[in-house]
């Protein structure tokens, strides 16, 4: 195959594409939420204006298209052969994945704990909906491809779980199971990914012991369980990390094919994948740095990294560039507003992380092993590093530049940003707990090494006995009660009495209102400011209204002036319980009702 001329004829097709590239259609590709002709929009009295990006993105896209023509008519115009890096011109470092204690029957247990793992995830995979799952289905099911592909509308486009939710939805219909049907495959999927990359820098044993606790967790389950992408970008994260110290040692071809795959379609799920990639070119350099320091040339690597770096840049640039200009724009008014998630340093931010990673183990527990947990994790860090340093950093980055960004630009962070630093802690924790017993058998036993391996054990053992039972109320309590809430209140109105559904729980019950035969502007009313309340309350009185909100504290910064009539005029009657922070959804009747 004559490899020359078929990259000069993609050469002439691409910047005969970027240049001639029709810009009519771009025009009709939504760009936000207004764009979305079949979603009946309500006025927002303090929403901000919609601005203008610098540039469109279709231009981006056409620049995209002439500089792929451009790479292809390098390689067409230069003879370019794949020569593997010898030795010395890669990073060494030593791993603990060859080092078999179990031989195949480490492969049956990890095919258990898969099983396990897809058990977990497919139990009450039914459950009601929230918010942020069912935006994107009012935003997207009725969307075309091609526009969800070139068209932001909202950062609830976690592009390839989106597309996967729409072929789910395709065939199986609007059901609960089917919507977060991708979201579970990926994180059953992640379980034996985790143990081929714990393997790097634990023991067969610890190995295992990490990746039980990961099919265990309570917030991976719940993640697993949440029709959005942050499974797919866990999955491609630990993917794309084992195979990148995977290229840095061995400089397979293969490898580094599979490698630009997975970080594509990393960056694919959500855009701020961008941390892993930063994360893996700021390891790339270190890897550049030792070599240079040992004696050997890092420029073979260099031009290695070059390369694999430059394809991926391309890749996602070309997937993105219709995306970029409006995405800017959007993450920089959205994740400005206060009730978009917290600032950094503030109680409000450390009390939503208490009760986040309380759910799985229970706030008095949290207190009570802090102390412990805290040396441990120190210690375990430290031996994670000396261990297998580009491992730990390859993991601790995403987050560290995540958070890094959100300072630098004075934008407000919600937990799940940091979702990517769960797989290190685990590692980190599993590394301690080795560690500490390790220290301590070796003062009280003879035989230091299998006491320490069976205490570590029995306490990843308790660890996950605990986890899973907090999975009792997980699969009792939904995410967000939106079916459940008016159930109740069906059981209840009496014919003439109306609903008021205010502001964030508006998408929750207009997509559950079919279900109770629910009519618009008849039964159910959708208010999102104090005048319409007035005018629906002067229209039908303020007796047999049942009035619904949701995320109290949104709709406090969004809203003011409406939550404050709320509290001051009307009752709290009933609340109903979510998992999700803040969620759940309160029942109010007016002071004046009977």
């Amino acid at each position: 195959m004559n490899w020359r001329k078929i990259f000069l004829i993609l050469a002439i097709i691409f910047i005969l594409t970027g240049v001639f590239l029709p810009r009519d259609w771009y025009d009709v590709v939504p760009k936000s939420e207004i764009d979305l002709t079949w979603i009946k929009h309500h006025d927002e009295p303090n929403a901000s204006p919609q601005k203008l990006p610098p540039i469109k993105g279709v231009t981006l896209l056409q620049i995209s298209f002439v500089i792929e023509g451009l790479v292809f008519l390098w390689f067409g115009l230069k003879r370019c052969t794949y020569t593997r890096l010898s030795a010395d011109q890669l990073l060494l470092i030593t791993t603990e994945e060859n080092k078999n204690d179990f031989g195949t029957t480490s492969f049956w247990l990890i095919t258990a704990i898969t099983v396990l793992a897809l058990v977990l995830r497919l139990f009450r995979l039914d459950s009601e909906l929230w918010l942020d799952e069912i935006t994107p289905i009012f935003f997207y099911s009725p969307m075309p491809t091609l526009h969800v592909l070139t068209g932001f509308a909202s950062a609830n486009n976690h592009l390839l779980n989106t597309l996967l939710m729409k072929l789910a939805i395709a065939f199986f219909g609007e059901q609960e199971w089917a919507v977060r049907l991708p979201a579970a495959i990926f994180g059953v999927a992640t379980i034996p990914v985790f143990y081929w990359l714990s393997r790097l820098i634990l023991t067969q044993r610890s190995s295992i012991c990490a990746t039980l606790l990961l099919a265990v967790s309570y917030h991976h389950i719940f993640y697993s369980q949440n029709s959005r992408g942050y499974t797919m970008q866990m999955f491609f994260t630990i993917l794309a990390s084992w195979l990148f110290l995977k290229g840095l040692q061995k400089d397979c071809l293969k490898i580094w094919i599979l490698y630009v795959a997975a970080m594509f379609f990393n960056m694919a799920t959500i855009l701020n994948s961008s941390f892993v990639i930063a994360a893996h070119l700021l390891v790339g350099a270190a890897a550049l740095v030792i070599i240079k320091q040992r004696g050997d040339s890092p420029v073979p690597l260099l031009y290695r990294l070059i390369a694999v770096f430059g394809i991926i840049t391309l890749l996602v640039f070309q997937l993105y560039a219709t995306f970029i200009p409006q995405a800017y724009i959007y993450t920089q008014q959205i994740y400005s507003i206060p009730g978009n998630g917290f600032s950094p340093f503030s109680m409000e931010f450390a009390t939503e992380m208490i009760r986040g990673i309380s759910a799985g183990f229970g706030t008095s527990l949290i207190f009570l092993v802090f102390p412990f947990a805290a040396i441990v994790a120190a210690v375990g860090l430290v031996a994670s590093l000396k261990r297998n340093w580009a491992l730990t950093a390859l993991l601790v980055l995403p987050f560290i530049l995540t958070f890094a960004y959100l300072l630098i630009n004075r934008l407000n962070i919600a937990p799940r940003f940091l979702l990517l630093v769960f797989p290190f802690a685990i590692l980190v924790m599993i590394q301690g707990i080795d560690s500490v017993f390790q220290l301590i058998a070796d003062k009280v036993s003879q035989k230091p090494n299998t006491l320490a391996a069976k205490l570590a054990t029995a306490m990843v053992l308790l660890g996950c006995v605990v986890s899973l039972a907090s999975l009792r109320r997980y699969y009792a309590v939904p995410k967000q009660p939106y079916r459940t809430s008016l159930a109740f209140i069906e059981a209840r109105r009496q014919p003439g009495e109306i609903i008021i559904a205010i502001h964030h729980i508006e998408n929750g019950y207009r997509f559950y209102a079919e279900e109770f035969n629910l009519i618009e502007d008849v039964d159910l009313f959708y208010v999102r400011s104090v005048e319409k309340l007035d005018s629906v309350l002067s229209k039908h009185g303020e007796r047999g209204v049942y009035l619904v909100t949701t995320f109290q504290r949104s709709l406090r910064f969004t809203v003011p002036d409406l939550e404050a009539q709320i509290a001051r005029d009307w009752e709290e009657v009933q609340v109903f319980p979510a998992t999700l922070g803040d969620a759940e959804v309160r029942i109010w009747r007016h002071h004046h009702s009977d």
